[in-house]
């Protein structure tokens, strides 16, 4: 407690009044999620080999996270540049001086054209008796930190990215698969009713409802394909690479990577400590409190040494010699003892700022709960409803059978038959989007909890920064 009645501020998390069950994420025993320590690289529970090489690619190449890494050495830096004002600050100097004086100032007899050499060190040092020093070296800590949670979250986002659009490129293959073995069912339709019109057996108002309901479908064709091109150029931009360049490897149909049985959620408290967002949003925190802590200490005297040490001659000769050496030691004190009003003021300001990211902090703890609960319940709902739309296009598919068959024996008309296969490719297509969105579902319940940038050590950035320093000075070269 300072003399003002005003405390500094601790750099602890705050408490958070939460009541979290061991069980909050997983629910009941039978539950689709478990108890258990979540995997890391949760993209290999879908076993599919070309999404790995493609997050892998991603990791290595991807421009995002180039930036995100020299955000974080460039914060780094700036740490390791702080923490220097524990020591004196110390500079070299030196000067050479040739003038003249005037006839009124010299001394007759003299030569009023002289030089001056100058040489020495000087020296600063500010004394960390009330914290400035030590708040100013957290802050920095602090904004390192957030740099640090910046570059996880990017990672994590990333592989996110990559492996949701890999999916819906998977899915929008399914659906143009769909969309073809229809289209070529409606072509065996139309070509057969143009038949039994020419043999008087049907009419041409058979032949227009198959030939607009073969067309309607065909339509269906070109967009996916615009999704389809659209989807690869995305995932070569990911990847680090020029839209196109993965064509030949991702145009190659390919089924939708199946789903793990359960998901190994963890608990909350583990839930929390690896979301990059709530570790960001404590390193905000800190760094506003090392902020309000420094306004704090502006109550007391600022207490610093200066000084230096040298030589000053005006004949080259005797530079450097016991008669031009020369010293001083000059101690200061700066205090707003006139102007404490506006220093209790900016306190306030800075512990008011303090007290919203106290709140802040608090929001982004919730909204990460609130993201979870919702990705789960989105994702176990969308494989619920999977089983009912596998059933719906199961029987949909037996219903375009038997209306086939029906039509052609003469029992029933051709209008019952053409509805049989519209509802069949309606069914097809709905299944084939569920499947599409119970994957990306289940990657945004990976990502909700936080998984993936554990994988990235510090070796690994390190030389991952080496090679983007080497890359500019080789872009540099060529530029010149």
């Amino acid at each position: 407690m300072t003399s003002c009645g005003i405390q500094k501020r601790s750099f602890d998390t705050p408490e958070l009044g939460l009541e979290l069950n061991e069980d909050y994420l997983t629910g009941k025993e039978d539950s689709l999620f478990k108890n258990t320590e979540p995997v890391i690289a949760w993209w290999q529970g879908f076993k599919d080999p070309i999404l790995d090489s493609l997050i892998l690619k991603a990791r290595s190449n991807n421009i995002d996270i180039n930036a995100a890494i020299a955000n974080f050495y460039a914060s780094r830096a700036g740490l390791k540049s702080t923490k220097f004002d524990r020591f004196p600050t110390v500079d070299a100097n030196g000067s050479f001086i040739r003038q003249r004086l005037g006839e009124n100032v010299f001394v007759p007899g003299t030569n009023p054209t002289y030089n001056q050499y100058n040489g020495g060190f000087d020296a600063f040092w500010e004394l960390d008796l009330f914290g400035r020093v030590t708040n100013r070296i957290r802050g920095a800590k602090a904004k390192e930190q957030a740099s640090l949670a910046d570059m996880r979250s990017i990672y994590l986002s990333i592989f996110a990215e990559v492996a949701r659009n890999y999916i819906e490129l998977r899915g929008t293959q399914n659906q143009l698969k769909i969309a073809k073995e229809n289209l070529a069912s409606q072509q065996e339709t139309f070509e057969l009713t143009t038949r039994l019109t020419n043999a008087g057996t049907s009419n041409s108002l058979d032949v227009s409802r198959a030939k607009a309901q073969l067309e309607s479908t065909r339509a269906t064709i070109p967009p996916l394909n615009a999704s389809i091109t659209a989807i690869i150029n995305r995932i070569s931009v990911l990847v680090g690479k020029t839209p196109g360049t993965l064509t030949n490897e991702l145009e190659i149909e390919q089924p939708i990577p199946s789903l793990p049985g359960t998901i190994l959620a963890g608990n909350a408290s583990n839930f929390l400590r690896r979301r990059p967002d709530i570790f960001k949003a404590e390193a905000v925190l800190a760094q506003q409190i090392a902020r309000y802590n420094i306004s704090v200490a502006d109550l007391y005297p600022k207490i610093a040494f200066g000084g230096g040490i040298g030589y000053s001659a005006i004949d080259i000769d005797n530079f450097g010699s016991k008669p031009s050496f020369n010293w001083n030691l000059t101690p200061t004190i700066n205090w707003a003892a006139f102007n404490l009003g506006r220093v209790k003021k900016n306190i306030d300001q800075q512990d008011a700022f303090t007290l919203a990211l106290v709140n802040q902090y608090e929001k982004t703890v919730l909204s990460a709960l609130e993201e979870i609960k919702t990705t789960m319940n989105n994702y176990a709902l969308e494989l619920e409803r999977q089983i009912m739309l596998k059933e719906a296009a199961k029987a949909s598919a037996e219903a375009a059978t038997y209306a086939k068959q029906r039509f052609e024996a003469g029992l029933d008309d051709f209008l019952d038959y053409l509805n049989a296969e519209r509802t069949l490719l309606l069914a097809q297509n709905e299944l084939a989007v569920s499947q599409t969105l119970s994957a990306t579902n289940l990657i945004a319940v990976y990502k909700a909890l936080g998984g993936g940038w554990q994988i990235i050590n510090k070796e690994e950035v390190d030389n991952k920064f080496q090679q983007l320093k080497i890359q500019d000075i080789s872009k540099t070269n060529k530029s010149n």
